[in-house]
């Protein structure tokens, strides 16, 4: 790889130097989440040993066995906590939908193929307990940037071989996912990854076989740069052709960072496709 091509795609990747207003946004979203955690009280749910290995769950009150919405964080898969993204939990509950916020442990404590894994158990232990934690089986996967490749992998794993053979999604919702691993062997990001070429090949959402007729909206801004909007229309083209129902969806000038509040925005056009794609 040369030293151009590494340079591109260093920059293409390197999400917060991109958006100068980063900080605030931060500090904005870590007080909004942690007065929700300490508002709605969620369920905190194990699904292995350590406390990453964990899945909060919040339900809307007086709502019985209510539609989920299971939203993994991003950070690129070395970053992040699941409670820094509760600031968006709030207008689903306000619409009847629990949420839904696996935890998981991050590279380079663990390869990125064992995280795969440890998201996928989260996914089974959650809907092995949906009966007693009151709800229903009707559920949206999403997720943001890391998060949204995790989703992806999610609504494109064979369930049945994991012995959830009910298991699936009514749909996914990733937003400015990367779906594509390749590209980032070039970067600086692959320290912590440790990836060669033909592992991130393998771990790439966008090479897996989607189940016939899932409906998935992979959602991106516009402001974003052209690998990200690269990664949101490939994954529709290609899981399109592969039998899905997929549509890329740009959210016109939204950054890396404003498209996550996006989740947060009943009115908006990410808010409306989550709630279209759970039939609420």
């Amino acid at each position: 790889m040369t030293d151009l091509t590494f340079g591109y795609l260093e920059k293409q990747y390197a999400t917060v130097p991109m958006v100068p207003e980063y900080p605030a946004i931060a500090a904005r979203w870590a007080a909004t989440s942690a007065a929700s955690v300490l508002r709605h009280r969620p369920v905190s749910l194990p699904y292995g040993t350590g406390e990453r290995r964990m899945i909060d769950v919040f339900r809307p009150e007086g709502v019985s066995a209510p539609p989920v919405l299971v939203f993994i964080h991003g950070g690129y898969w070395q970053r992040r906590h699941r409670r820094d993204f509760a600031f968006m939990v709030e207008p689903w509950l306000a619409r009847g939908v629990a949420v839904a916020l696996p935890g998981y442990p991050l590279c380079p404590e663990v390869s990125l193929a064992a995280l795969i894994e440890d998201v996928r158990t989260a996914t089974v232990t959650l809907w092995r307990e949906a009966d007693a934690l009151g709800l229903s089986r009707r559920w949206l996967v999403g997720g943001h940037s890391a998060g949204g490749h995790l989703a992806a992998t999610l609504a494109a794993t064979d369930w049945a071989t994991r012995g959830a053979h009910d298991l699936g999604f009514a749909g996914c919702l990733p937003t400015s996912g990367v779906f594509d691993l390749p590209p980032l062997l070039g970067t600086t990001l692959n320290q912590a990854l440790d990836l060669d070429f033909a592992e991130a090949t393998r771990l790439s959402a966008l090479y897996l076989a989607p189940p016939k007729g899932l409906r998935i909206i992979a959602a991106v801004g516009g402001a974003e740069s052209a690998e990200f909007l690269r990664q949101s229309q490939g994954l529709a083209r290609r899981w399109a052709r592969a039998g899905a129902e997929a549509a890329a969806l740009e959210l016109p000038g939204r950054n890396h960072f404003t498209v996550q509040d996006a989740w947060a925005e009943p009115e908006g056009a990410l808010f409306a496709a989550g709630m279209g794609l759970l039939g609420v």
